[in-house]
């Protein structure tokens, strides 16, 4: 599938923005629409090696998906890569780049990628390119508000580990 890009500008610090994206359990809070059943892979949410377990939703059925953050250049780019379709077999690559502008503003630009290997996931994949173009640009917007403060923007649900208690505290 050609990859599905949205672009917006924030009116916050470069650092500030990549510290938010570079936590993967923030997903769910500003793409909810997007991540449905966000589970984390482990309890550490934070850098290079964190991954997750979720939905992506479709008016159709809905396809399980897993991602991990495999990359992260200090306030240039966040990678994530994963897998989705049935049995997990089509890859999927996210991948966020930040621009900074001047002190205070940054733009990001959200990449959303799959690769069907066969005849069968292409197929499955070209409704889902359509859907992705709607949500993407929708979720960066939600990012925007909840980064600049926006009245009316909260935070949506933290995600939990997956199997894991949700009284568990880690040790402080």
């Amino acid at each position: 599938m050609r990859p599905v890009r949205a672009k917006i500008t924030i009116h916050r610090p470069v650092e500030e923005v990549f510290d938010y994206l570079l936590d993967i359990g923030s997903r769910p809070e500003f793409a909810p629409t997007l991540f449905l059943d966000f589970r984390l892979t482990r309890v550490e949410s934070y850098g290079v090696g964190a991954g997750a377990r979720y939905r992506l939703h479709r008016k159709l059925r809905d396809r399980f998906a897993g991602s991990t953050i495999v990359e992260a250049k200090p306030f240039e780019r966040i990678f994530e890569e994963g897998s989705t379709g049935r049995a997990g077999r089509v890859p999927l690559a996210i991948e966020y780049l930040f621009e900074q502008q001047s002190d205070e503003v940054t733009i990001v630009t959200m990449m959303f990628e799959t690769h069907p290997l066969n005849l069968a996931d292409q197929i499955r994949e070209f409704r889902f390119r359509s859907h992705l173009k709607s949500r993407v640009p929708r979720s960066l917007k939600r990012l925007r508000d909840i980064l600049e403060g926006a009245p009316g923007a909260a935070k949506g649900d933290r995600p939990t580990v997956g199997g894991m208690d949700n009284l568990y505290v880690p040790n402080p």
